[in-house]
């Protein structure tokens, strides 16, 4: 007899970690694992009903607006990792998804945590995330041991670090800048000789506003406190996305 699976709050997805997804070190870079959750995140939600086909009957898509991953192990080459997410919180103008990211014997490598909106596709305004059908139902209060994804504040003054022009392969659907491509060019700034030494124990980033094909950015900087850099990455008038970056 055939037996429907049952759909629990929290979702799990196996990945592998092959040679081109790691660095010169053989360890998982951030923007990969960034982009393996943006994928369990889009899995998770479509499976329980308020995913991307469901946004789009509606006229709406999410957005992330803030991100903050918390390392403390990498996974190497050729190893598998399960990937852990969840809906923790939800109002009428966000949500709050959580992660965990374990290795095949159960052992905790990170946590992350990212807050979500929801948009009307016509008005571009912000729409009511508790009217998704279902949404509420997953709620579930698993612990996730890390800090919030909070504000950034932002930079009085700070140095030039970077600059790049948004080209073909940084764009997404809508022809702007890729969620993942930010973090790309943030950690990028960083010398090779950092990675060598160190690694980031902490990501933190707020999504301000979307950074256009064919824009000119400028990535801005400067150690606020010891191993602790802020980042801005800015247009000429206005900065689109702000970031922290914690090394250990």
């Amino acid at each position: 007899m055939h037996t429907e699976k049952k759909i629990t709050p929290v979702g799990t997805y196996p990945y592998r970690i092959d040679a081109y997804l790691t660095d010169f070190r053989g360890k998982a870079t951030l923007p990969m694992i960034g982009g393996f959750m943006l994928q369990a995140a889009t899995r998770h939600a479509e499976e329980r009903g308020f995913g991307y086909s469901a946004m789009t009957r509606k006229k709406r898509a999410w957005v992330l607006t803030r991100l903050a991953i918390e390392m403390r192990e990498y996974p190497k080459n050729d190893t598998d990792i399960n990937l852990r997410t969840w809906i923790l919180d939800a109002n009428k103008l966000f949500t709050e998804r959580c992660f965990s990211i374990e290795d095949s014997s159960g052992r905790e490598l990170g946590f992350a945590r990212s807050v979500w909106a929801s948009i009307d596709l016509e008005t571009r305004r912000p729409a009511n995330v508790l009217e998704l059908d279902g949404l509420v139902e997953y709620k579930h209060d698993k612990e996730c041991p890390m800090g919030n994804a909070v504000k950034i504040p932002q930079l009085k003054e700070s140095d030039v670090l970077g600059s790049f022009k948004v080209q073909y392969s940084d764009i997404d659907i809508n022809k702007h800048l890729n969620s993942m491509k930010y973090i790309e060019h943030f950690v990028d700034v960083f010398p090779i000789e950092l990675f060598v030494e160190k690694e980031i124990s902490l990501f933190e980033i707020n999504y301000l506003h979307e950074g256009r094909y064919g824009t000119q950015l400028n990535v801005m900087g400067k150690e606020t406190t010891e191993s602790v850099y802020q980042l801005e990455m800015k247009e000429p008038d206005r900065v689109i996305c702000a970031a922290r970056v914690t090394w250990r």
